[in-house]
């Protein structure tokens, strides 16, 4: 089987592309403005790389922004270089008979931006054109999002983001393979059945393409630490949840695990209020319901920008437009700070599937009052009770009636 390596322009200093370009081209002019008349056609021979520790390896394919360089001939004289037909920029001072450097155009078209593209590179003179069969492949996968962070082994789990084509592996926390894998035409999600054996302890989702790996990020990490309440053994309950909203069942939703929250009414529009939309955990003993452990995730001093607000919510039949999930918390002058976020850029669909929301507590503010650090948090208000609260907001003039669940609210350290 031919092996294929990615180069990108990123991995090389300043000096070493002088160096190669010493190295591999003859001496030119610094700064010839057309090329002068060739004697005959160019002709490619082979893709090599930038680095001279590999200048005897070849390969076919290359990711945008990489640097090539085209091994042939009569390339001394070349008028245009062009990847599926997209003209790339080039120094003709870096052009020999037999070599011709060149960048791979960011703009190139790919699988990523184009319905069918024709994996050639053509390099033309004012005698002809010299075609090659070459790949230019998308940027790495990029994972934005996972649709629910809560996920056992056999389950499904669909990742979102970016350029989540040929994709050759995922791998869970624990280095352990993901079955049954498929992407969307668009590139812009990939479901996989989690395998057994994984530890979300161990690391984080990662993505291999024929571009490389996805890059671990706060979105990246499978639930494991941070629980404020799983509405089952851990349960601070406070005011806002009546007994009808903590269930194991409701109407086109199944539970992740045990009991849920539920919010099923319909919710006053305009911005109204109801208790039965609110779900609030507090003990109002004074207890800590906010996580202090591990003390490597959880320290008091760590900015607050490091720590968000996560819950898995699932809707049925509800329509989302317009509705919101707000957190609060009060903090030690009893104001209360809240952050909005669109149910819709998370719940990306109504049948009742669980998907993971996200909240930075760095965007809970009242005036400008917010909090600095994690251990503002742990205060609580001026008696000392914390509070955490997910309430269901109707932007929207008319009523709406909705059917939505919450499970596993927690406090995640995105940084860890």
């Amino acid at each position: 089987m031919k092996k294929f390596t990615i180069f990108s322009i990123n991995r090389l200093s300043s000096l070493l592309l002088l160096l190669v370009a010493g190295v591999l081209f003859s001496c030119q002019e610094d700064d010839p403005t057309t090329p002068a008349e060739a004697k005959a056609a160019p002709v490619i021979e082979a893709i090599r790389s930038m680095d001279p520790n590999k200048a005897d390896s070849t390969f076919t394919q290359s990711t945008l922004g990489s640097t090539i360089v085209i091994k042939g001939q009569n390339l001394e004289n070349t008028r245009s270089i062009t990847f599926n037909g997209y003209s790339a920029s080039f120094n003709t001072a870096y052009a020999s008979k037999n070599y011709l450097m060149v960048r791979i155009p960011e703009q190139t078209p790919t699988v990523a931006t184009a319905a069918t593209v024709s994996n050639k590179l053509v390099v033309s003179n004012s005698k002809g054109d010299a075609t090659f069969d070459f790949t230019v492949l998308p940027p790495v996968p990029e994972i934005q999002a996972m649709s629910n962070e809560y996920v056992k082994a056999g389950e499904p789990l669909t990742l979102y983001g970016k350029y989540f084509y040929f994709v050759k592996e995922v791998t869970f926390p624990g280095g352990v393979s993901g079955t049954n894998f498929s992407t969307l035409p668009d590139g812009l999600s990939l479901t996989v059945t989690v395998p057994t054996g994984f530890d979300p302890t161990k690391g984080d989702v990662i993505v291999t393409s024929e571009s490389g790996k996805s890059l671990a990020n706060a979105r990246t990490k499978l639930y494991s630490v941070g629980m404020v309440s799983n509405f089952d053994d851990k349960n601070p309950f406070g005011w806002g949840i009546p007994a009808s909203n903590i269930t194991n069942s409701a109407p086109g939703i199944n539970p992740l695990e045990g009991k849920f929250a539920l919010v099923n009414m319909s919710l006053p529009g305009a911005y109204g209020w109801s208790n039965d939309k609110v779900i609030n955990l507090a003990d109002f003993g004074g207890g800590q319901i906010f996580p202090t452990d591990p003390a490597s995730n959880y320290n008091p001093e760590d900015p607050i920008a490091n720590f968000e607000a996560r819950m898995e919510v699932a809707v049925a039949n509800t329509a989302l437009e317009g509705i919101q999930l707000q957190v609060m918390t009060q903090e030690a002058t009893d104001k209360e700070i809240t952050a909005n976020i669109d149910l819709k850029d998370f719940v990306r669909s109504t049948d009742g599937r669980w998907y993971t929301v996200a909240v930075p507590l760095a965007d809970l503010v009242n005036g400008s009052t917010k909090l600095a650090k994690y251990g503002d948090l742990l205060k609580g208000n001026k008696a000392g009770v914390k509070n955490y609260r997910a309430v269901i907001i109707n932007t929207n003039s008319a009523d709406v009636p909705a059917t939505i669940a919450i499970d596993n609210m927690r406090i995640v350290n995105i940084t860890k």
